[in-house]
């Protein structure tokens, strides 16, 4: 099948016909925070004050040509619209299928043109685009261990499943969890590697998110 989009369950050649011709996936912009300080030259960047850089939306735009004939332009641009328009929708690019996006679709109507064929999607996306899967680790805990954890740029809150009593070392932190499913709000995961070490028996699963730009 030829590359293209996915939008939740729609794949736009296989049901719609469109090949594509040109995407842009635009950068997200840093919401910069500065302070002026009277006496002091310049201004004081506080931008990762509160210790991880903030972003505002994320644009996406793609452009397809369609298979379609003229005369059925209108009917296919109709049907694209009811399927996408207006909708918040998982965003899939086949070249870089191993993340997604979330985004709102704007088919639009402006930049499109009957006359050669051509349909222009527009998202507006939140900032990180999310790994296809979940990171999740499963293991069965008989003595201490440590578990080196990978996380891309966005920070990340892991939940803990536990079958029994367990106790969780981060940092300087020490959370002791029994059976259930635990999230344990100073235990964030940065970018890189995060060293957490686990002591007691039972099965432990850590399972977090990861997202990146």
């Amino acid at each position: 099948m030829i590359n293209g989009v996915s939008f939740d369950d729609f794949h736009t050649f296989r049901d719609f016909s469109l090949v594509l011709s040109k995407k842009t996936i635009k950068t997200p912009s840093i919401k910069t925070k500065k302070v002026d300080i009277e006496g002091l030259d310049g201004v004081l960047d506080i931008t990762d004050y509160f210790g991880e850089v903030t972003y505002e939306n994320r644009s996406l735009s793609f452009e397809f040509t369609t298979l379609a004939n003229f005369t059925d332009f209108n009917d296919l641009f109709s049907k694209i619209q009811n399927a996408l328009h207006g909708k918040m929708m998982k965003i899939v690019i086949d070249d870089d299928a191993s993340y997604y996006y979330i985004g709102r679709v704007n088919v639009n109507e402006w930049k499109s043109n009957r006359r050669i064929g051509k349909i222009v999607i527009e998202c507006d996306c939140e900032p990180y685009k999310y790994k296809k899967y979940k990171t999740i680790i499963t293991e069965e805990i008989k003595e201490q261990r440590d578990f080196v954890l990978l996380n891309l740029r966005k920070r990340v809150i892991p939940l803990f499943k536990s079958t029994g009593e367990l106790q969780i070392t981060f940092g300087e932190q020490i959370y002791s969890i029994g059976v259930g499913e635990y999230t344990l709000e100073d235990v964030v995961l940065k970018e890189g590697k995060n060293i957490l070490s686990v002591s007691g028996n039972a099965t432990l699963t850590i399972e977090y998110q990861e997202r990146g730009l």
